[in-house]
């Protein structure tokens, strides 16, 4: 893989997003995997900070800033796409200590056998040994019984490899031809193997049961209400596996607001700027035809629906009281 680090000053990656600013494409997959990189070097990331939330901002910046002096994105990079990067800077540091434990941890070694073999060169080794006598701690040994008690309770296990969720629902997207998938129909993929076996017990029996849900859908009159992406009440995989809890929609991944309705942010903010463009034409067209009783009347009718810019913001208001 092209190491992105190298390139030469002005040059850069444009990469895509979706709506919800997750990077998209070959593009979006090798910002990830830079960003992987990024967090295994210690001038960066330090490994001897106990948590991503004792980070110093500073470290996270320095990131952002060397990520955005190699990447460009389409469009600006907003908010909610900084915070899924630096989530995901989370998400790799965390499992690059994972990883070192998994490698350099040995209950039959001393501490100093253990910090005299650091498993890879990028570590430095003052923070590697900070690090090795936090595992031997008596607070290091007590959350790791707890993770991996908690991690031995989750059952719900997925099959796409590195594949993140979102680059997988892009991928359904464009093989469906820009329809986006229901969340039964991403569930069912993502614990589905190539050979057709399902990935554990449960999954096959939930698998089964929204396949039921699926066929009886099609029967209705109601499969659209019912396979709806963005209704996350009222959907076939919620009727399945229970309401959403808040942060999170199952099957999406972590979006930018948990949504409270039927309908997704993204939609609404497309709805309101569609009834502020038709907002903009019925003020237009009420100047046009003002002699035309027919054509106002028609134009009342929808103005009594949609919103015009006398009454869709502060902004509008300070217009028309001027005027």
């Amino acid at each position: 893989m092209l190491d992105v680090w190298d390139l030469p000053d002005g040059e850069f990656i444009l990469v895509e997003v979706d709506h919800w600013g997750n990077p998209m494409g070959w593009e979006g997959k090798t910002l990830l995997n830079a960003i992987g990189s990024l967090v295994r070097r210690h001038q960066y990331a330090p490994i001897n900070f106990l948590s991503w939330k004792d980070m110093p901002k500073d470290y996270i910046t320095d990131m952002v800033e060397l990520i955005q002096s190699k990447f460009r994105f389409v469009h600006e990079l907003t908010e909610q796409t900084k915070k899924i990067l630096i989530d995901d800077m989370s998400l790799k540091w965390r499992q690059f200590k994972y990883e070192l434990k998994s490698k350099g941890y040995d209950e039959s070694k001393t501490k100093e056998e253990m910090i005299a073999h650091i498993p890879d060169p990028r570590v430095d080794p003052s923070q590697y040994r900070d690090l090795v006598h936090y595992w031997c701690s008596e607070k290091g040994q007590k959350i790791s019984k707890i993770n991996k008690r908690s991690h031995s309770k989750y059952e719900d296990l997925h099959c796409m490899g590195t594949n993140n969720l979102p680059r997988r629902i892009h991928e359904m997207t464009t093989k469906a031809k820009g329809v986006q998938p229901s969340r039964a129909e991403i569930y069912i993929d993502t614990r589905t193997r190539k050979d057709g076996s399902i990935v554990t017990e449960k999954a096959a029996i939930v698998i089964d049961e929204l396949k039921k849900k699926m066929v009886e859908a099609e029967s209705s009159q109601n499969l659209q209400s019912t396979q709806d992406s963005t209704d996350w009440t009222n959907d076939i995989y919620s009727k399945v596996k229970g309401p959403e809890k808040r942060g999170r929609v199952r099957c999406l991944g972590k979006l930018p607001h948990q949504a409270s309705s039927s309908q997704s942010s993204y939609t609404n903010n497309r709805i309101q700027k569609l009834e502020n463009l038709l907002g903009n034409l019925v003020a237009v067209l009420k100047v046009r035809f003002a002699e035309d009783p027919q054509i106002n009347q028609v134009l009342e009718a929808i103005d009594q629906e949609v919103p015009t810019n006398d009454s869709t913001g502060k902004d509008h208001q300070t217009t028309n009281n001027l005027s």
